[in-house]
Protein backbone atom coordinates (compact mmCIF):
# COMPACT_ATOMS: atom_id res chain seq x y z
CA UNK A 1 0.00 0.00 0.00
CA UNK A 2 1.28 3.46 -0.85
CA UNK A 3 1.62 5.79 2.10
CA UNK A 4 0.34 9.34 1.80
CA UNK A 5 2.19 11.75 4.04
CA UNK A 6 0.19 14.00 6.34
CA UNK A 7 2.48 16.76 7.50
CA UNK A 8 1.99 18.18 10.96
CA UNK A 9 0.67 21.73 11.11
CA UNK A 10 2.61 24.58 12.62
CA UNK A 11 2.02 25.09 16.33
CA UNK A 12 2.14 28.85 16.24
CA UNK A 13 -0.72 29.93 18.45
CA UNK A 14 0.60 31.78 21.47
CA UNK A 15 -1.40 32.01 24.67
CA UNK A 16 -0.86 35.76 24.57
CA UNK A 17 -1.80 36.20 20.92
CA UNK A 18 -4.46 33.78 19.65
CA UNK A 19 -5.81 35.46 16.58
CA UNK A 20 -5.77 32.37 14.38
CA UNK A 21 -4.09 29.10 13.56
CA UNK A 22 -1.09 29.78 11.35
CA UNK A 23 -1.46 28.71 7.76
CA UNK A 24 1.63 30.46 6.47
CA UNK A 25 5.04 28.88 5.98
CA UNK A 26 7.83 31.42 5.76
CA UNK A 27 9.96 32.51 8.67
CA UNK A 28 12.51 34.96 9.88
CA UNK A 29 15.31 34.32 12.30
CA UNK A 30 13.56 35.93 15.24
CA UNK A 31 10.85 33.36 15.88
CA UNK A 32 7.19 33.07 15.04
CA UNK A 33 4.64 35.88 14.95
CA UNK A 34 0.93 34.51 14.83
CA UNK A 35 -0.98 35.82 11.81
CA UNK A 36 -4.55 36.50 10.87
CA UNK A 37 -4.07 35.97 7.14
CA UNK A 38 -3.02 33.08 4.88
CA UNK A 39 0.02 34.40 3.07
CA UNK A 40 3.43 32.96 2.23
CA UNK A 41 4.96 35.13 4.93
CA UNK A 42 5.68 33.75 8.38
CA UNK A 43 4.60 35.79 11.40
CA UNK A 44 5.77 36.33 15.16
CA UNK A 45 3.71 36.24 18.48
CA UNK A 46 3.81 39.52 20.33
CA UNK A 47 1.67 40.46 23.31
CA UNK A 48 -1.63 42.12 22.54
CA UNK A 49 -1.72 45.91 22.82
CA UNK A 50 -2.94 47.45 26.05
CA UNK A 51 -6.10 49.54 26.25
CA UNK A 52 -5.95 53.08 25.00
CA UNK A 53 -5.72 55.81 27.61
CA UNK A 54 -6.67 59.48 27.44
CA UNK A 55 -3.20 60.57 28.48
CA UNK A 56 -0.97 58.94 25.87
CA UNK A 57 -1.82 58.10 22.30
CA UNK A 58 -1.08 54.49 21.39
CA UNK A 59 0.99 53.76 18.31
CA UNK A 60 -1.27 50.75 17.76
CA UNK A 61 -4.11 53.16 17.04
CA UNK A 62 -2.16 54.38 14.01
CA UNK A 63 -2.64 50.94 12.46
CA UNK A 64 -5.91 49.93 14.16
CA UNK A 65 -8.07 50.04 11.03
CA UNK A 66 -5.53 48.17 8.89
CA UNK A 67 -5.12 44.49 8.12
CA UNK A 68 -2.06 42.74 9.52
CA UNK A 69 -0.31 43.00 6.17
CA UNK A 70 -1.19 46.67 5.67
CA UNK A 71 -0.13 47.37 9.26
CA UNK A 72 3.29 45.86 8.48
CA UNK A 73 3.62 47.87 5.28
CA UNK A 74 2.76 51.11 7.07
CA UNK A 75 5.10 50.32 9.97
CA UNK A 76 8.04 49.74 7.62
CA UNK A 77 7.38 53.09 5.92
CA UNK A 78 7.25 54.74 9.36
CA UNK A 79 10.46 53.00 10.40
CA UNK A 80 12.32 54.36 7.37
CA UNK A 81 10.97 57.83 8.13
CA UNK A 82 11.76 57.77 11.86
CA UNK A 83 15.03 55.80 11.76
CA UNK A 84 16.32 56.81 8.34
CA UNK A 85 19.93 57.17 9.44
CA UNK A 86 19.99 53.54 10.57
CA UNK A 87 17.96 52.04 7.73
CA UNK A 88 19.26 54.08 4.80
CA UNK A 89 22.95 53.61 5.43
CA UNK A 90 23.79 57.11 6.66
CA UNK A 91 24.87 56.24 10.23
CA UNK A 92 28.03 54.54 11.46
CA UNK A 93 26.01 51.48 12.50
CA UNK A 94 23.70 51.43 9.47
CA UNK A 95 21.84 48.60 7.80
CA UNK A 96 21.08 47.88 4.17
CA UNK A 97 17.55 46.46 4.29
CA UNK A 98 16.93 43.80 1.63
CA UNK A 99 13.53 42.18 2.30
CA UNK A 100 10.58 41.65 4.64
CA UNK A 101 10.97 38.28 6.37
CA UNK A 102 7.70 38.11 8.30
CA UNK A 103 5.00 40.10 10.05
CA UNK A 104 2.24 39.76 12.62
CA UNK A 105 -0.27 41.68 14.68
CA UNK A 106 2.34 43.57 16.66
CA UNK A 107 5.55 43.49 14.67
CA UNK A 108 7.43 42.96 11.43
CA UNK A 109 10.89 41.50 10.70
CA UNK A 110 13.28 42.79 8.04
CA UNK A 111 16.24 41.01 6.51
CA UNK A 112 19.25 43.32 6.21
CA UNK A 113 23.03 43.47 5.94
CA UNK A 114 25.32 45.30 8.34
CA UNK A 115 28.38 46.98 6.79
CA UNK A 116 27.60 45.18 3.50
CA UNK A 117 28.80 41.82 4.81
CA UNK A 118 26.99 40.61 7.98
CA UNK A 119 23.40 39.33 7.46
CA UNK A 120 21.04 40.42 10.23
CA UNK A 121 17.35 40.35 11.10
CA UNK A 122 15.72 43.56 12.33
CA UNK A 123 12.64 42.95 14.44
CA UNK A 124 10.38 46.02 14.55
CA UNK A 125 8.14 45.82 17.61
CA UNK A 126 5.19 48.21 17.65
CA UNK A 127 5.09 50.26 20.83
CA UNK A 128 2.00 50.17 22.99
CA UNK A 129 2.16 53.94 23.38
CA UNK A 130 3.93 56.73 21.55
CA UNK A 131 7.01 57.29 23.66
CA UNK A 132 10.51 58.37 22.67
CA UNK A 133 12.31 56.66 25.59
CA UNK A 134 10.22 53.73 26.78
CA UNK A 135 11.55 50.75 28.73
CA UNK A 136 12.66 48.09 26.22
CA UNK A 137 10.80 44.76 26.15
CA UNK A 138 12.21 41.97 28.29
CA UNK A 139 13.19 40.07 25.13
CA UNK A 140 15.74 42.75 24.21
CA UNK A 141 17.16 42.89 27.73
CA UNK A 142 17.47 39.10 27.91
CA UNK A 143 19.17 38.69 24.53
CA UNK A 144 21.74 41.30 25.52
CA UNK A 145 22.33 39.31 28.71
CA UNK A 146 22.70 36.04 26.76
CA UNK A 147 25.36 37.24 24.34
CA UNK A 148 27.69 34.44 25.42
CA UNK A 149 25.15 31.70 24.62
CA UNK A 150 26.26 30.47 21.21
CA UNK A 151 23.02 28.56 20.54
CA UNK A 152 20.62 31.43 21.16
CA UNK A 153 20.17 34.08 18.52
CA UNK A 154 23.06 36.49 18.83
CA UNK A 155 22.21 40.02 19.80
CA UNK A 156 23.67 42.69 17.52
CA UNK A 157 21.97 46.00 18.28
CA UNK A 158 18.81 47.69 19.49
CA UNK A 159 17.28 51.15 19.47
CA UNK A 160 13.91 52.83 19.58
CA UNK A 161 12.02 55.73 18.10
CA UNK A 162 8.63 57.18 19.02
CA UNK A 163 6.68 54.36 17.35
CA UNK A 164 8.82 51.23 17.58
CA UNK A 165 11.46 49.21 19.35
CA UNK A 166 14.11 47.66 17.08
CA UNK A 167 15.95 44.44 17.93
CA UNK A 168 18.77 43.33 15.63
CA UNK A 169 20.13 39.78 15.71
CA UNK A 170 22.15 37.55 13.44
CA UNK A 171 20.23 36.19 10.46
CA UNK A 172 20.37 32.44 10.91
CA UNK A 173 19.04 29.36 9.13
CA UNK A 174 18.88 27.58 5.79
CA UNK A 175 15.80 27.91 3.59
CA UNK A 176 14.50 24.35 3.83
CA UNK A 177 11.51 25.02 1.58
CA UNK A 178 13.53 26.40 -1.33
CA UNK A 179 13.79 23.11 -3.21
CA UNK A 180 10.88 21.28 -1.63
CA UNK A 181 7.29 20.77 -2.64
CA UNK A 182 6.49 21.65 0.98
CA UNK A 183 6.87 25.30 -0.02
CA UNK A 184 3.71 27.31 -0.20
CA UNK A 185 1.68 27.43 -3.39
CA UNK A 186 0.21 30.78 -2.38
CA UNK A 187 1.33 33.55 -4.76
CA UNK A 188 3.94 35.85 -3.21
CA UNK A 189 2.81 39.18 -1.85
CA UNK A 190 3.59 42.21 -3.98
CA UNK A 191 6.74 44.01 -2.84
CA UNK A 192 6.59 47.10 -0.69
CA UNK A 193 7.73 50.07 -2.77
CA UNK A 194 7.90 53.61 -1.41
CA UNK A 195 9.94 56.80 -1.46
CA UNK A 196 12.07 57.45 1.63
CA UNK A 197 13.42 60.85 2.60
CA UNK A 198 17.06 61.26 3.60
CA UNK A 199 19.05 63.94 5.40
CA UNK A 200 18.63 67.53 4.30
CA UNK A 201 20.29 68.16 0.97
CA UNK A 202 20.05 64.54 -0.21
CA UNK A 203 17.37 63.48 -2.67
CA UNK A 204 14.81 60.84 -1.58
CA UNK A 205 15.41 57.23 -2.56
CA UNK A 206 13.01 54.58 -3.79
CA UNK A 207 12.89 51.56 -1.48
CA UNK A 208 11.67 48.23 -2.86
CA UNK A 209 11.37 45.33 -0.41
CA UNK A 210 10.18 41.85 -1.50
CA UNK A 211 8.41 39.53 0.92
CA UNK A 212 10.41 36.39 1.73
CA UNK A 213 8.50 33.13 1.28
CA UNK A 214 11.03 30.59 2.57
CA UNK A 215 11.45 29.08 6.02
CA UNK A 216 14.44 28.24 8.21
CA UNK A 217 12.70 26.74 11.23
CA UNK A 218 12.46 23.17 12.48
CA UNK A 219 8.96 22.77 11.06
CA UNK A 220 10.30 23.51 7.58
CA UNK A 221 13.28 21.18 8.02
CA UNK A 222 11.06 18.30 9.14
CA UNK A 223 8.47 18.90 6.42
CA UNK A 224 11.06 19.05 3.64
CA UNK A 225 12.87 15.98 4.96
CA UNK A 226 9.66 13.96 5.24
CA UNK A 227 8.80 14.76 1.63
CA UNK A 228 12.29 13.65 0.60
CA UNK A 229 11.92 10.38 2.54
CA UNK A 230 8.51 9.80 1.00
CA UNK A 231 10.00 10.11 -2.48
CA UNK A 232 13.02 7.87 -1.93
CA UNK A 233 10.91 5.20 -0.17
CA UNK A 234 8.45 5.08 -3.08
CA UNK A 235 5.70 6.44 -0.85
CA UNK A 236 6.04 3.64 1.70
CA UNK A 237 6.66 5.88 4.69
CA UNK A 238 7.79 9.35 5.78
CA UNK A 239 9.65 8.53 9.00
CA UNK A 240 12.59 10.81 9.66
CA UNK A 241 15.96 9.08 10.13
CA UNK A 242 16.87 8.78 13.79
CA UNK A 243 20.43 10.17 13.46
CA UNK A 244 19.55 13.77 12.47
CA UNK A 245 16.67 13.80 14.94
CA UNK A 246 19.09 12.82 17.71
CA UNK A 247 21.45 15.56 16.61
CA UNK A 248 18.73 18.21 16.62
CA UNK A 249 17.22 17.19 19.97
CA UNK A 250 20.70 17.13 21.53
CA UNK A 251 21.50 20.60 20.14
CA UNK A 252 18.23 22.03 21.44
CA UNK A 253 18.88 20.46 24.83
CA UNK A 254 22.39 21.96 24.88
CA UNK A 255 20.97 25.39 24.04
CA UNK A 256 18.41 25.05 26.83
CA UNK A 257 21.12 23.88 29.23
CA UNK A 258 23.06 27.09 28.62
CA UNK A 259 19.90 29.16 29.14
CA UNK A 260 18.77 27.24 32.22
CA UNK A 261 22.25 27.43 33.77
CA UNK A 262 21.87 31.21 33.82
CA UNK A 263 18.57 30.87 35.67
CA UNK A 264 16.22 31.56 32.75
CA UNK A 265 13.54 29.55 31.02
CA UNK A 266 12.34 30.08 27.44
CA UNK A 267 8.60 29.35 27.90
CA UNK A 268 7.83 28.90 24.19
CA UNK A 269 9.84 25.97 22.87
CA UNK A 270 8.23 24.81 19.62
CA UNK A 271 9.16 23.93 16.06
CA UNK A 272 8.78 27.51 14.85
CA UNK A 273 11.14 28.92 17.49
CA UNK A 274 14.04 26.64 16.61
CA UNK A 275 16.04 27.73 13.58
CA UNK A 276 18.07 25.13 11.71
CA UNK A 277 21.08 25.66 9.48
CA UNK A 278 23.26 23.21 7.61
CA UNK A 279 26.93 23.90 8.36
CA UNK A 280 29.56 21.63 6.78
CA UNK A 281 27.13 18.70 6.61
CA UNK A 282 26.09 19.21 10.24
CA UNK A 283 22.92 20.72 11.62
CA UNK A 284 23.24 23.75 13.88
CA UNK A 285 20.33 25.36 15.70
CA UNK A 286 19.44 28.63 17.38
CA UNK A 287 16.72 29.28 19.92
CA UNK A 288 14.57 32.22 18.81
CA UNK A 289 11.73 34.38 20.11
CA UNK A 290 12.43 35.11 23.77
CA UNK A 291 9.25 37.12 24.29
CA UNK A 292 7.99 34.76 27.02
CA UNK A 293 11.35 34.06 28.68
CA UNK A 294 11.75 34.94 32.35
CA UNK A 295 14.03 34.21 35.29
CA UNK A 296 13.06 31.01 37.09
CA UNK A 297 12.78 32.88 40.39
CA UNK A 298 9.58 34.53 39.12
CA UNK A 299 7.80 31.21 38.71
CA UNK A 300 5.58 30.61 35.68
CA UNK A 301 1.80 30.86 35.23
CA UNK A 302 1.41 29.81 31.57
CA UNK A 303 3.39 28.52 28.63
CA UNK A 304 3.74 30.43 25.38
CA UNK A 305 1.88 28.08 23.01
CA UNK A 306 -1.11 26.17 24.25
CA UNK A 307 -0.54 22.96 22.23
CA UNK A 308 2.80 22.48 24.02
CA UNK A 309 1.59 23.56 27.44
CA UNK A 310 2.39 21.04 30.19
CA UNK A 311 -0.22 19.72 32.65
CA UNK A 312 1.03 21.66 35.68
CA UNK A 313 -1.17 24.58 34.61
CA UNK A 314 -4.36 22.53 34.99
CA UNK A 315 -6.80 22.97 37.86
CA UNK A 316 -5.79 20.90 40.86
CA UNK A 317 -2.04 21.10 40.37
CA UNK A 318 -0.47 21.14 43.85
CA UNK A 319 2.18 23.66 42.79
CA UNK A 320 1.43 27.38 42.95
CA UNK A 321 2.55 29.34 39.85
CA UNK A 322 5.09 31.26 41.93
CA UNK A 323 6.78 27.99 42.89
CA UNK A 324 6.76 26.36 39.45
CA UNK A 325 10.08 26.29 37.62
CA UNK A 326 9.60 27.17 33.95
CA UNK A 327 12.72 25.19 33.08
CA UNK A 328 10.73 21.99 33.75
CA UNK A 329 8.08 23.26 31.33
CA UNK A 330 10.77 23.72 28.67
CA UNK A 331 11.82 20.09 29.14
CA UNK A 332 8.21 18.94 28.66
CA UNK A 333 7.93 20.95 25.44
CA UNK A 334 11.19 19.46 24.18
CA UNK A 335 9.77 15.99 24.84
CA UNK A 336 6.76 16.84 22.69
CA UNK A 337 9.05 18.08 19.90
CA UNK A 338 10.98 14.82 20.09
CA UNK A 339 7.70 12.93 19.70
CA UNK A 340 6.69 15.06 16.69
CA UNK A 341 9.99 14.29 14.94
CA UNK A 342 9.89 10.56 15.68
CA UNK A 343 6.30 9.72 14.82
CA UNK A 344 5.29 9.03 11.25
CA UNK A 345 2.80 11.85 10.71
CA UNK A 346 4.68 14.71 12.40
CA UNK A 347 1.61 15.45 14.50
CA UNK A 348 1.62 16.58 18.12
CA UNK A 349 -0.33 14.41 20.55
CA UNK A 350 -3.55 15.87 21.86
CA UNK A 351 -2.43 18.33 24.50
CA UNK A 352 -4.26 19.15 27.71
CA UNK A 353 -4.83 22.73 26.55
CA UNK A 354 -5.83 21.92 22.96
CA UNK A 355 -8.97 23.58 21.63
CA UNK A 356 -10.78 20.23 21.46
CA UNK A 357 -10.18 19.48 25.14
CA UNK A 358 -12.61 20.65 27.82
CA UNK A 359 -10.00 22.16 30.12
CA UNK A 360 -12.57 23.41 32.63
CA UNK A 361 -13.57 19.81 33.38
CA UNK A 362 -10.05 18.36 33.13
CA UNK A 363 -8.24 18.01 36.43
CA UNK A 364 -4.50 17.66 37.02
CA UNK A 365 -5.06 14.41 38.88
CA UNK A 366 -6.94 12.97 35.88
CA UNK A 367 -3.76 13.23 33.82
CA UNK A 368 -1.52 12.17 36.71
CA UNK A 369 -3.43 8.91 37.21
CA UNK A 370 -4.05 8.14 33.54
CA UNK A 371 -0.76 6.27 33.00
CA UNK A 372 1.00 5.92 36.35
CA UNK A 373 2.39 9.46 36.24
CA UNK A 374 3.52 9.31 32.61
CA UNK A 375 1.93 11.61 30.07
CA UNK A 376 -0.63 9.46 28.22
CA UNK A 377 0.95 9.33 24.77
CA UNK A 378 -0.39 7.04 22.07
CA UNK A 379 2.21 4.39 21.27
CA UNK A 380 4.76 4.93 18.48
CA UNK A 381 5.26 1.67 16.63
CA UNK A 382 8.81 0.27 16.57
CA UNK A 383 10.26 3.09 18.68
CA UNK A 384 13.33 1.84 20.53
CA UNK A 385 13.21 1.58 24.32
CA UNK A 386 15.83 4.29 25.00
CA UNK A 387 13.95 6.82 22.87
CA UNK A 388 10.67 5.92 24.57
CA UNK A 389 12.29 6.22 28.01
CA UNK A 390 13.77 9.64 27.27
CA UNK A 391 10.53 11.00 25.85
CA UNK A 392 8.47 9.67 28.76
CA UNK A 393 10.96 10.96 31.32
CA UNK A 394 10.87 14.47 29.82
CA UNK A 395 7.08 14.45 29.82
CA UNK A 396 6.25 13.18 33.31
CA UNK A 397 3.02 14.79 34.48
CA UNK A 398 4.56 15.88 37.78
CA UNK A 399 7.18 18.51 36.89
CA UNK A 400 9.23 17.53 39.96
CA UNK A 401 9.62 14.02 38.49
CA UNK A 402 10.83 15.11 35.06
CA UNK A 403 14.44 14.96 34.00
CA UNK A 404 16.24 18.26 34.18
CA UNK A 405 18.00 19.42 31.05
CA UNK A 406 21.41 18.13 32.17
CA UNK A 407 19.92 14.67 32.76
CA UNK A 408 18.41 14.86 29.29
CA UNK A 409 21.85 15.51 27.79
CA UNK A 410 23.31 12.52 29.67
CA UNK A 411 20.62 10.09 28.51
CA UNK A 412 21.87 6.88 26.79
CA UNK A 413 19.70 7.48 23.71
CA UNK A 414 22.12 10.11 22.45
CA UNK A 415 25.05 7.71 22.70
CA UNK A 416 23.53 4.57 21.17
CA UNK A 417 25.27 3.38 18.01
Amino acid sequence: MCYQVQLGKRQSESTSSRESTLSTKSTGSLGSIGSTVSTPVRVLGFASPVKRTNLVKRSGSLYAALSTEDKARQAVRQAFALSSERLLGTAECAYSVRRIIGFGANGVVLGAVLHDRFPVAIKIIYKQRLHIAATPPDEITLLKHLRGNAMSLRYVDDWQDAHHFYLVTELFGSDWLASSSASTSTPPLPPLVFSAARKAGLPPVTVSLPFFSGSADLWAWASAYRIHVLKVSNALHSLLPVAPVKQIIHRIAAALAALHAQGFYHADIKLENILVQSVADKLEIRLADFGHARHASFGISRYGTQDLTPPEFLTGCPYAPATLDGRASDVFALGLIMRVLLNETGQLPVAVFSENMNVENLHYNDILRADMGFYPFPAIEDLDSDAQDLMNSMCMVDPAQRLNIHQVLAHPWFYDD
